[in-house]
């Protein structure tokens, strides 16, 4: 341990980040990075900065950055930059993001996801296989000014390749141990000078990882595959067009999760195996206007969801509840931006942003025969041995199904303003300031029943048994809304174009909304209060709405080339305050996770990253955080309070280094040989909120080596190559501590035609 902190503490010292942008063609045949110098890209459609002089920490990633470490998906990126995490959940549905110790495991999100300039709006469609990407962003701090709600800790930015402007065929092919199989195909052409299209696919499988010892299968297997369709339109010198369409389906095993024990991880073991099958469809229609004054943008989105998730609530043999849940949402959005496009001193950006969606989520939690043993009929015992009089009451069901229907329509605006005066007072000075008014209303529409029988007896001679239906309903509807000025600041001075330091303040803030995952034990409530006079059930309205959360981020930073063309470093320092966080508990019952706010907390951090060029052909990458966050106020009963405990599942370093080479011959066997090398780490990890487990520092050590000739290129690569075990997620349930282990070592061989 004394040796990773040496380590670290090294790598600050440094400063940095991987500063890069590779055109999309490159991505065939080289995974090196170039520092952003004369391509001049702004971060979005809204912001008056352009990226490589954004006064925030932002990291890039390109094409070759994703071929070489193998980013498939949005997971894939955890650890690899400064403070930016990601734990396995167990399945596609959760994506929990954590920056700078500030994240959701449950309900909602705590950072904005946007591909193409469209907003995905639920975490369910976080987790997709990326196809055709040219740059991914990852701005770390509140973007809340020109990004709105739940856009509290960052933004993550995907954006793919005009076809206008680039054009290219390419297959690829993966195939390695546990059943891997990965196939991707795409082609982008123009149709004519100004049309042009790109079609892509993929399927991904394996075979899973982890086996159930209840029935001997695999309970992680995995199968998922998808399309994305992209029409570009350049109408006149002025007006571009895009359409673009996308459909992904997966279907896995999930919730692969063990007894924790003494530090090690048990095979699941359970008797209702984990299911998640999800479908995402979507589209967005882009319209830009551009001359040399300004740009107007119009995106309309449209995402569909439609999910079925099955789940064994108590994770073990005995038949106590499973879950089985179903989502189905469409969800609308219209972003207008206006902007300016001059060389002046002044830059301003006006906006314009709606929302709706509509989602509808039917729940089963079923109880089962040990589950009505040691919990119903347990319940009905006791009020029969504190109510002696009362008849014996015996459940007959050999189940006991408590479903419900929820309703959770949300709408929402926003108008926002930013600008940016460079040159103020002096040469290389700027300020950027903005404002965002944001609305948002959100209902909660809810029908869920018990039912169950028994059979009651007198105990008295002559009044046989008799049966009897108990039963309850719970019908109703809340609503909340909440406004919000969500403003930033920022002061940035320039030395030279490459070479700038930084200061801001933002305001950053996390929607409210309804837990349903309660309502079952909140229905058992209902029918106790039926046969207990000296019980008395919580009211729905106290039970199921939790709070936004908020933010105050400090940030002060630094980006620079130290050796021209060799060396570029990036480090900042960070302070957030937070009010009302919310935190993921499970239900009294274990049969569910709701969300509840915690009183205060903080969270305070470095940044710092490096990117070397030793030689031609050798490059190195640094990049580690520091967080350091915990409560400052969280009373959770008379008894105890967890302020200054660190907040869980947020790791207090990151780290990853890696070494890249990269040779290009002429007139031999080979055109090109490559090789990388890649270690992440992260910890410690805090597991809950009394910090009595935790996952202390690990680290992952990752290969990658290939050749290319002409259009063909083969790549070998291997993942966790020292087998490294390490905790990927904890939780306790039911009084059981539960984990999911980490991906064991892994290796394949990719097969890469482009022409």
């Amino acid at each position: 341990m004394r040796k990773h902190v040496f380590i670290c503490l090294l790598f600050l010292a440094g400063g940095f980040c991987s500063y890069a942008e590779d055109t999309y063609t490159a991505v065939h045949d080289t995974i090196r990075s170039k520092y952003l110098d004369e391509i001049v890209i702004s971060a979005s459609t809204k912001e008056t900065n352009s990226l490589k002089t954004l006064p925030g920490s932002i990291s890039i990633i390109t094409p070759g950055m994703i071929e070489g470490q193998k980013i498939i998906t949005l997971k894939d990126l955890s650890t690899t930059i400064p403070n930016f995490f990601i734990p396995d959940y167990g399945s596609r549905l959760s994506t929990p993001v954590y920056i700078r110790g500030i994240g959701e495991r449950s309900t909602g999100q705590s950072i904005g996801m946007y591909v193409d300039n469209m907003p995905y709006l639920n975490k369910a469609d976080f987790d997709f296989d990326f196809m055709d990407i040219s740059r991914i962003e990852v701005l770390r701090g509140p973007q809340g000014t020109l990004y709105g709600r739940n856009a509290m800790s960052g933004i993550v930015n995907v954006t793919t390749p005009s076809p206008l402007y680039s054009q290219y065929r390419k297959i690829s092919l993966t195939a390695g141990n546990y059943g891997l199989f990965r196939a991707k195909a795409s082609v982008s052409e123009l149709l004519s000078k100004n049309t042009a299209i790109s079609v892509s696919g993929y399927y991904d499988g394996d075979n899973g990882f982890f086996i159930n010892q209840m029935d001997g299968k695999r309970a992680d297997k995995l199968r998922s595959g998808g399309a994305k369709i992209r029409f570009d339109w350049q109408i006149n010198p002025n007006w571009v067009a895009q359409f673009e369409g996308n459909y992904d389906h997966s279907y896995q095993g999930a919730f692969p999760y063990g007894v924790y024990k003494n530090h090690k991880i048990s095979e699941p073991d359970y008797d209702a195996s984990g299911k998640y099958n999800r479908k995402i469809a979507g589209g967005n229609f882009n319209l830009k206007f551009e001359n040399d004054v300004l740009i107007f943008n119009s995106n309309t989105g449209f995402l569909y969801l439609d999910d079925d998730m099955k789940m064994d609530t108590d994770n073990s043999p005995q038949d106590v509840f499973k879950l089985n849940q179903l989502q189905k949402e469409k969800s609308w959005t219209e972003e207008l931006t206006l902007k300016s496009n001059s060389k002046s001193n002044y830059q301003w950006s006006f906006g314009a942003f709606g929302f709706h969606t509509g989602l509808e989520t039917n729940v089963v939690t079923t109880m089962g025969a040990n589950g009505i043993r040691s919990i119903m009929q347990l319940m009905l015992d006791q009020l029969h041995e504190a109510n002696p009089g009362m008849p014996t009451m015996t459940v007959t069901n050999d189940n006991i199904p408590i479903p419900g229907t929820f309703q959770t329509p949300t709408y929402g605006g926003a108008i926002f303003h930013q600008s940016t005066y460079n040159n103020l007072f002096v040469d290389g000075l700027s300020l950027t300031a903005g404002i965002r008014l944001d609305y948002e209303k959100t209902k909660l529409d809810y029908d869920t029943q018990i039912a169950m029988d028994m059979n009651m007896s007198m105990n008295i001679p002559g009044f046989p048994a008799r049966s009897v239906h108990a039963d309850t309903t719970l019908l109703g509807n809340e609503s909340m809304h909440f406004t919000e000025l969500l403003p930033k600041v920022a002061v940035k001075y320039e030395f030279t174009p490459r070479t700038y330091v930084y200061a801001t303040v933002s305001n950053g803030y996390k929607t409210g909304g309804y837990n349903i995952q309660n309502f079952a034990d909140i229905a058992q409530a209902a029918i106790r209060q039926k046969y207990d006079p000296n019980f008395k059930s919580p009211s729905v309205s106290d039970r199921v709405p939790y709070k936004p959360e908020y933010s105050w981020n400090y940030e002060i930073g630094y980006k620079g080339e130290v050796i021209k063309d060799r060396l570029y470093a990036e480090a900042a320092a960070f302070y957030i305050n937070v009010k009302d966080i919310q935190i993921t508990d499970f239900v009294e019952s274990g049969q569910g996770r709701i969300v509840k706010n915690a009183g205060k907390a903080k969270s305070a951090g470095l940044e710092a990253s490096i990117t070397a060029f030793l030689s031609k052909e050798f490059q190195l990458n640094l990049n580690y955080g520091l967080t350091q966050a915990e409560f400052r106020d969280y009373r959770v009963d008379s008894l105890n309070n967890y302020a200054g405990n660190k907040v869980p599942f947020a790791p207090q370093n990151t780290l990853s280094i890696s070494a890249i080479y990269s040779k290009n011959f002429k007139n031999k066997w080979i055109d090109r040989l490559h090789a990388q090398a890649l270690f992440n780490g992260a910890g410690k990890i805090y597991w809950t909120e009394s910090n009595d487990v935790c996952q202390n520092f690990y680290g992952l050590l990752h290969l990658r080596a290939g050749v290319n000739k002409g259009i063909v290129g083969i790549n070998l690569w291997a993942n966790n190559v020292l087998n490294t075990k390490y905790t990927a997620f904890y939780f306790e349930s039911m009084n059981q501590k539960l984990a999911q282990a980490g991906k064991p070592f892994q290796f394949g061989v990719d097969a890469i035609i482009s022409f």
